[in-house]
């Protein structure tokens, strides 16, 4: 059968990046058709806070594209200023004697974990398992094949507000499109930014966006520790509009100067601004070992001089994260602001990419469904 085309969107809080891939038949990977950068005609300092306004962005991009193909179904990353990251350290029983872990057992141990975190308001964006123990081995991510008669994980789980789930998926759907799936920003962004030998790195990601800044360390591509601080590009804008009686459009220029800024006071917002992410970042390389590196994405990479400040706040080689597939643009924020997008395409048609959206919309149908249970008996 003929391969369909995957539409991967990137919605933010400030626009909506598309890209749109074909899936080799025969091989990981897949081949880039179109790519779009559209931003909201009208900025809100609240996350998606006209659905039907995203919706007609979305269309705007997806036409963008020009990319003339039956689709569907789209792929959607995102965040959320109320997002919350927990670990859970769960088991399940296999048997009396030691049997083979099966797939079907790693389920049961992520729906333990969802079980134990799960708020009756939240919905599950990122269910990651760092590791393993059972019969004669620890640590292990994908235990598979081995044998145990009792299988211990432990499982980094990702929440996202139920309201905020509902009203992306309404976005998209008013934009004619099946969500097939909604995962989490930062390993997408990881997905899209790094190479093959720095997604088997440490590595820190920091995704500035307009109302969020999501920070993540990532462990052998695993993602370990993360943070989301309710702060982002529109905020800093807004203080310096307000602070020096400017509109918008100035302060969103300025903003972009960054340590550059030839007006001091715009300097000091910034570096006061910057200053709030300091603890957060210390907060994070506690969580785990040290990274390696450090990536910049988002709204904030093209801030003047915030890898640098970066570097020098937390000891690191940092760097502006950008998307190799696309080098030939020659806008810079075009780079930095489709590498979620394209790296949702990454994970989707990398090795096993497709069992895993297949298994993802049959854990969701089950948890839709548990929820249905309880809300309906209780």
């Amino acid at each position: 059968m003929t391969a369909r085309p995957l539409i991967a969107l990137d919605i933010g809080s400030t626009k909506v990046a598309c890209a749109i891939g074909l899936p080799h038949e025969h091989a990981a990977g897949f081949e880039l058709l179109g790519t779009s950068l559209v931003p909201y005609p009208a900025l809100s300092e609240v996350w998606l806070g006209d659905p039907l306004l995203v919706s007609r962005t979305i269309e705007q991009a997806l036409e963008a594209t020009a990319v003339q193909a039956e689709m569907d179904r789209a792929l959607v990353t995102a965040s959320h200023p109320a997002l919350a990251s927990e670990r859970a350290r769960v088991a399940v029983a296999l048997g009396d004697e030691p049997v083979p872990v099966r797939a079907q057992d790693l389920e049961r141990l992520h729906a333990s974990a969802l079980h134990q975190v799960l708020g009756v308001d939240r919905d599950p964006l990122l269910i990651e398992r760092l590791g393993c123990d059972g019969n004669g081995f620890t640590g292990v991510r994908d235990p598979r094949g081995l044998s145990a008669t009792r299988l211990l994980g432990t499982v980094h789980v990702i929440t996202i507000p139920m309201a905020a789930r509902r009203t992306l998926i309404q976005a998209v759907e008013s934009a004619g499109l099946e969500v097939s799936r909604i995962t989490y920003t930062l390993p997408a962004a990881l997905a899209g930014l790094a190479d093959e030998e720095l997604r088997h790195q440490r590595v820190v990601v920091m995704d500035v966006g307009g109302l969020t800044t999501d920070l993540g360390l990532f462990v052998e591509g695993a993602l370990h520790a993360a943070h989301v601080l309710p702060w982002g590009g529109l905020k800093l804008a807004s203080a310096i509009a307000n602070e020096l009686k400017a509109t918008m459009e100035q302060a969103l220029a300025w903003s972009l100067e960054g340590a550059a800024c030839r007006k001091p006071a715009v300097r000091t917002l910034v570096e006061q601004h910057w200053g709030l992410l300091k603890p957060a970042l210390e907060q994070l390389l506690q969580e785990g070992p040290r990274p390696d590196a450090v990536l910049v994405t988002g709204r904030g990479a093209l801030l003047d001089g915030f890898a640098e400040w970066v570097e020098r706040a937390v000891g690191i080689p940092t760097s502006v994260g950008r998307s190799a597939r696309m080098s030939q643009a020659a806008d810079l924020g075009r780079q930095v602001g489709l590498s979620a997008a394209i790296g949702l395409l990454e994970l989707a048609t990398r090795g096993d990419g497709r069992t895993a959206l297949r298994s993802a919309h049959l854990f969701n149908r089950l948890i839709d469904r548990t929820r249905t249970i309880l809300t309906e008996y209780f």
